[in-house]
C-alpha cells in the first residue's frame, strides 16, 4: 500500500489515477481483511476461554471504565506546568476549611489490649491481593508474605502505633485516582469522584483500630438501629423492606405518607474534622502523580474513599441526627449517607407541617457539620390515601426553596413508586437485561463464541443476581402480567444459552435447562430472605414459615478482638486442649435406618448427669443432627455457671 501511496504522488495524470485507484482498492482489502482478523481472533479467543470471569465478565457488564485523565479531558497545561495543574485540581476536590482544624478535649480512657497475631492474621486472610497500592508500591501480596515468613515484624511495628498513640504521617497520603460520574458534565472537576490509593500498611492498622472502634460500639451498644449501612447483620434488604413496611402500615390505616429521600453532596469529601469524636491527631495529605512528580496538598476535611475508617466515622456523625427526639409520624432512617425520611399523618396539611418542621431539624444538623444538600437529587414522594382525590401540589421546603416531587424515587436501588406496585422497577429491570443480554451476544452468539456452560454460568451468577436484586422488596406479591415480563427477560438468555429455534415455547426451554422460572426463583429468594436472614414470617404458595423455626443470623461477637482467640476454644485433629474442665459435654448427630437424631450427655467426675435427646425429620441432614447437638449443648452450658468442655464424637 505505501509503494502503491508513493507512485501515486510521483505520477500525473491518467497514470496517477489509475495508481489511486489501485491504492483505494488494496485499502478496502486491508480494512476488510483486518476486521476478519479482528473477528477470528475474538472468537478463537472466546471459544478457548475456560473461566466465565475476567475479559467475559468485562465485555458483559461492561465494567472497564479506566481512570479519568483530567490532563487530556480538561484544558491541556501549559509545558512544564503539571504540577500546578495537578495542585488546582487538589484544591478544588478538598478545599480548605475556613476556620483552623480545632481538635475537641479527648477524655483518658483506658489502654486498649496489644494487637494479637490471630487478629492481624484474621485480616491479612480477608484483604484482596489484587487492589492496587498506595504510593509506596507495597501491595498486599508483600504484605502477606512479610506476615508469613516473619510475622513479629508487623506485630511490634503495629503494637509500637498503639502503644504511641501514633498514626504514622507517611501511612495517610493518599494517591488520587479520579472516575468520572454517570452523565456528568467532563469539564468540572466536581463531576469527578475521587478515589485514593492509600498505602497497604496504613490500610492494615486502620482494620486494627475499626476492629476495636467496632467492638466499643457494640458492647455499648452506640450504634443507632435505623442506621443500615457498614453494620454486622445488615444490609439494603433490611433498609427497603423497614421503610416499605412502614409505608405499607400507614397506607392501610388510612393515611398520608410521605417519602423524602436527602442527597448530601460529596458526604465523605466534605465531613469535618471537628465532627468526629476522637478523630485522628494529623491531617491527612492526597496527591497525584505527574510527569513533574506527585503534587501533594492537606486534607483538612472529608474521608477519601478508600479508607478503611471513614464510614465508621460517618456513622458516628450520622447518629446524632438519627438520635434526634422525632415526633409521632415522622421517621428517619440511613444507610451510609442516603437518609430518607417517612412522614404519616390523617391530612395533607398535617403531613406536610410534620415533614417541613422535621426538615428544619435535619437542616440544623447539616448546618452545624457544614453538610450541603443537593436539592437537584432531591425529591418526596406522596403516598396518597385516597388516589382518585385531588393532585397534592409542592410545599415541602428544604430552607427557602421547595423540594420537587416525584411518582418515582429510587432509594438504594430499587425504583418505588407512588402506587407501590413496583412497575418502574420492573422496567428498569427490563432495561438492564437488554444491556446485559447485548453484551453476552458481543462474546457469545449461536454459531460461536463462549461454550454453553460458561454461557450458564454467567447467567446464573450475574444475570440472575442483577435481576433478583432485592426481589424480596417487590416479589412476595408479584402479579401475572409481571410475571410474564420475567419471563420474556429470562427467554432472551434462555436461546443464548441453548442456541434453540426463536419459535421454541419459554417453558421447553427452562425444561431443557433445568433453570427456574424467574418469578419463581424470585418468589423463593424473597421468602429465604424474610424468613432466613430478616427473621420475618412469610407465606409461599399456600405454605406458611415462622421464622422462629429456622437458624437466625448469628449476632458479632462481644468479645474483644484481641481476646477472641479461636484455637483457645474449637481444637480439631485429635488436639486436646490443655485447659480440661471437672465438667464436659459429648454431643452426637447420626443416622440410623433413615432416621436421623441429635443427643448430648454431660459427664461430671466420671459420671453421666444430664442427657439430651431429640428426633429429626427424614429430611434433614446428618450435619443438621450434628449442629443441633452443638447448639442445645451451648444452650445448656450458658446455664451451667461453670467452665466446660464440649466434644463433638
Amino acid at each position: 500500500m505505501r509503494a502503491v501511496q508513493k507512485r501515486s504522488n510521483n505520477t500525473t495524470g491518467t497514470e496517477q489515477t489509475r495508481y489511486q485507484l489501485l491504492f483505494s482498492q488494496k485499502q478496502a482489502l486491508y480494512k476488510e481483511l483486518s476486521l476478519r482478523a479482528k473477528r477470528t481472533s475474538l472468537k478463537n479467543f472466546c471459544a478457548q476461554t475456560k473461566t466465565p470471569y475476567g475479559i467475559p465478565y468485562k465485555a458483559i457488564v461492561n465494567d472497564n471504565l479506566p481512570p479519568s485523565d483530567l490532563f487530556k479531558i480538561m484544558d491541556q497545561p501549559e509545558e512544564g506546568d503539571s504540577q500546578s495543574f495537578a495542585n488546582r485540581i487538589l484544591q478544588e476536590l478538598y478545599p480548605q476549611i475556613p476556620i483552623p482544624f480545632q481538635r475537641e478535649p479527648q477524655n483518658q480512657t483506658a489502654r486498649e489490649e496489644a494487637f494479637t497475631k490471630n487478629e492481624i492474621d484474621s485480616i491479612m486472610q480477608n484483604v484482596p491481593i489484587k487492589k492496587a497500592p498506595g504510593y509506596d508500591e507495597i501491595d498486599f501480596i508483600v504484605l502477606k508474605t512479610i506476615f508469613r515468613t516473619n510475622p513479629d515484624i508487623l506485630i511490634t511495628f503495629y503494637n509500637k502505633c498503639l502503644s504511641l498513640q501514633c498514626f504514622p504521617n507517611s501511612l495517610k497520603t493518599g494517591v488520587i485516582v479520579l472516575f468520572l460520574k454517570k452523565r456528568e458534565n467532563k469539564s468540572d472537576i466536581k463531576s469527578y469522584r475521587p478515589v485514593s490509593l492509600l498505602p497497604t500498611l496504613g490500610k492494615i492498622l486502620e482494620k486494627l483500630l475499626l476492629e476495636s472502634l467496632n467492638h466499643h460500639l457494640r458492647r455499648n451498644n452506640l450504634q443507632h438501629h435505623n442506621q443500615y449501612g457498614f453494620r454486622t447483620n445488615r444490609s439494603t434488604k433490611e433498609a427497603i423492606l423497614d421503610l416499605l413496611d412502614k409505608i405499607n402500615s400507614a397506607k392501610n390505616s388510612n393515611q398520608h405518607a410521605l417519602m423524602i429521600s436527602l442527597d448530601i453532596k460529596g458526604t465523605f469529601d466534605h465531613l469535618q474534622y471537628t465532627s468526629i469524636k476522637n478523630s485522628l491527631d494529623n491531617l491527612k495529605k492526597v496527591a497525584i502523580n505527574t510527569s513533574q512528580g506527585p503534587a501533594t496538598w492537606n486534607q483538612q476535611q472529608g474521608s477519601t474513599q478508600g479508607s478503611c475508617t471513614g464510614p465508621a466515622f460517618w456513622n458516628l456523625v450520622a447518629d446524632e441526627v438519627l438520635q434526634q427526639d422525632w415526633p409521632q409520624g415522622v421517621h428517619l432512617q440511613a444507610f451510609a449517607d442516603d437518609f430518607v425520611f417517612l412522614v404519616n399523618a390523617g391530612s395533607k396539611q398535617e403531613v406536610k407541617n410534620l415533614a417541613n418542621k422535621a426538615l428544619q431539624t435535619f437542616k440544623i444538623w447539616t448546618d452545624k457539620h457544614k453538610l450541603e444538600i443537593s436539592l437537584v437529587k432531591t425529591y418526596y414522594l406522596h403516598i396518597n390515601k385516597n388516589r382518585s382525590g385531588p393532585i397534592w401540589y409542592s410545599g415541602i421546603k428544604w430552607g427557602q426553596n421547595n423540594i420537587k416531587r416525584a411518582s418515582v424515587i429510587k432509594y438504594l436501588g430499587v425504583l418505588i413508586d407512588d402506587k407501590l406496585n413496583f412497575a418502574s422497577h420492573l422496567s428498569a429491570i427490563k432495561n438492564k437485561s437488554l444491556i446485559l443480554h447485548q453484551g453476552l451476544k458481543n462474546v457469545a452468539v449461536t454459531s460461536w463464541g463462549l461454550s454453553k456452560n460458561i454461557r450458564r454460568q454467567l447467567y446464573l451468577t450475574v444475570v440472575e443476581k442483577v435481576i433478583l436484586y432485592t426481589s424480596a422488596a417487590w416479589a412476595h406479591n408479584i402479579t401475572a402480567r409481571q410475571q410474564k415480563l420475567l419471563s420474556s427477560i429470562q427467554r432472551k438468555f434462555l436461546l443464548n444459552i441453548t442456541g434453540a429455534y426463536h419459535t421454541t415455547p419459554t417453558a421447553v426451554l427452562q425444561v431443557i435447562e433445568g433453570l427456574m422460572p424467574l418469578h419463581i426463583k424470585a418468589k423463593t429468594q424473597s421468602a429465604l430472605v424474610r424468613v432466613g436472614r430478616l427473621g420475618r414470617n412469610s407465606d409461599y404458595e399456600g405454605i406458611h414459615f415462622d421464622h422462629e423455626s429456622y437458624e437466625q443470623p448469628s449476632p458479632p461477637s462481644t468479645l474483644h478482638p484481641a481476646l477472641f482467640i479461636l484455637e483457645d476454644r474449637i481444637t480439631h485433629g485429635g488436639q486436646v486442649p490443655s485447659n480440661r474442665t471437672p465438667t464436659e459435654v459429648y454431643t452426637d448427630g447420626s443416622k440410623i435406618n433413615d432416621q436421623k437424631g441429635s443427643a448430648f450427655c454431660v459427664i461430671a467426675n466420671e459420671a453421666i448427669t444430664k442427657t439430651w435427646k431429640a428426633k429429626l425429620s427424614p429430611a434433614n441432614t446428618v450435619f443438621q443432627a450434628e449442629m443441633l447437638a452443638l447448639k442445645a449443648a451451648i444452650e445448656w452450658a450458658n446455664t451451667a455457671n461453670e467452665d466446660v468442655n464440649i466434644w463433638r464424637v
